[in-house]
């Protein structure tokens, strides 16, 4: 597995946001057909955006909320085509998985492609919802929990 360097920011206004919205683009409007105006939205400013880079080039990219009872909700999860296979996704969630359990965290939640189902399974979560579809894309929430012994471990 290669390892990446992993970068993040809150807020619009940055170098690694703008690498994120440019993964996000091509992964979601250009490879997807997501809109544009359904991808990049009125959240930008106040979520916080990683970005993983391998060789200074970005690769991979999620979005993470904090949301009003301290519980992270990660979105936007992305990887450049070029990338996919090497691991990249995996060790970006990871170490968000260790943010939230550095600043005790209680929970992360997302909102998962039919398809990542297994991949997020792997880091831990669990399946919490029926199916829905966003953007003609089937998803379930899914949920991390971690236990006071987890948050106090780091």
């Amino acid at each position: 597995m290669k390892q990446m360097e992993i970068k993040h920011t809150l807020g619009d206004n940055s170098v690694i946001f703008r690498d994120a919205t440019y993964i996000r683009r091509t992964v979601f409007v250009r490879e997807q057909n997501m809109p544009e105006t359904q991808e990049i939205d009125a959240h930008e400013d106040h979520t916080i955006h990683y970005v993983g880079y391998l060789e200074q080039d970005p690769a991979v990219t999620a979005r993470v909320h904090v949301l009003k009872d301290g519980g992270f909700r990660i979105q936007r999860v992305a990887t450049i085509k070029a990338f996919r296979g090497q691991g990249l996704g995996f060790q970006l969630i990871e170490a968000i998985i260790e943010d939230a359990k550095r600043t005790n965290t209680p929970y992360i939640l997302l909102f998962a492609q039919d398809h990542a189902i297994g991949f997020y399974e792997k880091l831990g979560f669990t399946v919490i919802s029926e199916g829905e579809m966003e953007a003609n894309i089937p998803h379930h929430y899914m949920k991390l929990t971690f236990s006071q012994t987890e948050q106090l471990a780091q």
